[in-house]
């Protein structure tokens, strides 16, 4: 018989071994919905060893009533039943008692697929918005920071824009990541965890190349051993966070008049909509998914991209083409 155990300790076990093999995001994921599961069961006096699959219903029906959202409650059965799996697994309890628990998908909300002009639109933007003449506001600023955040801001849009990646993922490369002649970038930082190499156009390697000669001047009286080798960089030299590249992505948008609905995502679900619609494989390889599916949902399909690919196939134009249908028309027809 398995010693029973508290919630809060299991929880903290469970959450050290996801320090070990998972990135800090995914643990602050399962510690906020692992909380709130032990806060109720706690609260009803449902020991760790005795939760089973009425609860686990009991509680998903509690955080709906609590108004929480379709996907978050999605979210919390799902590491509810990790948890668990993993107590089995680690001898704190005797059997999963959820092995055989089906979680019900949340209904999937339409996400908004940016348009070619939005996207262009944000590119001039990168540009203009540092413009003192195009925007008086930044006016006061000295010339050498418009620059700075001219040519960053561009290439990192940029950068996103051409090799499909996760914001985290740009703003986790080191200099030693982006290999300049050969035209690629070697993300390390993935959510799938596993490396991969993507390509570069020429075009962003172009803005890439200027924003280096930006950055090497801004580090060039930094000690060696002070730089610490983002590619992308703060003012002060330092690593940029993904809320804070986020709040420029605002600024942009709303100075260029565009969808307030785009987000720092929708850069990813623009270019892998443009790959996956050319060669799936090549967008599932660049993208990092395990699976084809997983790109699948970044597409969209639609009716311009239908009817050029149904003009291009011909399915009755080679037929009604071939030699074949040409001699029966003159049979036909007398021609």
């Amino acid at each position: 018989m398995v010693t029973q155990t508290p919630w809060n300790e299991a929880i903290r076990s469970f959450l050290i071994h996801d320090k070990a093999i998972h990135a800090p995001k995914t643990v602050v994921h399962h510690r906020t919905h692992l909380t709130a599961l032990a806060h109720w069961a706690e609260s009803q006096g449902i020991p760790l060893e005795g939760f089973g699959k009425r609860h686990i219903d009991e509680y998903l029906a509690n955080r709906k009533d609590a108004g929480r959202a379709h996907k978050t409650i999605y979210h919390d059965a799902v590491v509810t039943k990790v948890f668990l799996k993993w107590c089995t697994r680690n001898d704190i309890l005797d059997r999963n008692p959820l092995a055989d628990y089906e979680v019900r998908q949340p209904p999937k909300t339409a996400m908004y697929m940016p348009t070619q002009d939005d996207m262009i639109a944000l590119l001039k933007v990168a540009h203009e918005f540092w413009d003192p003449k195009k925007n008086p506001k930044v006016a006061t600023s000295t010339p050498r920071k418009r620059t700075f955040h001219r040519d960053r801001n561009y290439a990192i849009i940029l950068l996103l824009l051409d090799s499909a990646c996760r914001i985290n993922e740009v703003l986790s490369l080191k200099l030693v990541d982006y290999q300049e002649s050969e035209r690629q970038i070697t993300i390390t930082e993935s959510k799938g965890r596993t490396a991969r190499v993507i390509p570069v156009s020429s075009g962003c390697a172009e803005a890439l190349s200027v924003w280096l000669h930006v950055r090497r001047g801004l580090m060039r009286n930094v000690p060696k051993g002070e730089d610490e080798g983002w590619l992308f960089i703060s003012e002060s030299g330092r690593i940029i966070d993904n809320s804070s590249f986020l709040r420029v992505l605002k600024r942009f948008t709303d100075f260029a008049g565009i969808s307030e609905k785009i987000s720092l995502h929708s850069l990813r679900r623009f270019s892998l909509n443009r790959l996956a619609k050319n060669n799936l494989m090549a967008a599932q390889a660049i993208a990092g998914h395990k699976d084809a599916k997983t790109t699948l949902i970044y597409t969209k399909i639609d009716p311009e991209f239908l009817r050029a690919a149904h003009e291009q196939t011909a399915v009755i134009g080679t037929l009604l083409n071939s030699k074949r249908a040409e001699k029966r028309k003159r049979l036909l027809y007398g021609k």
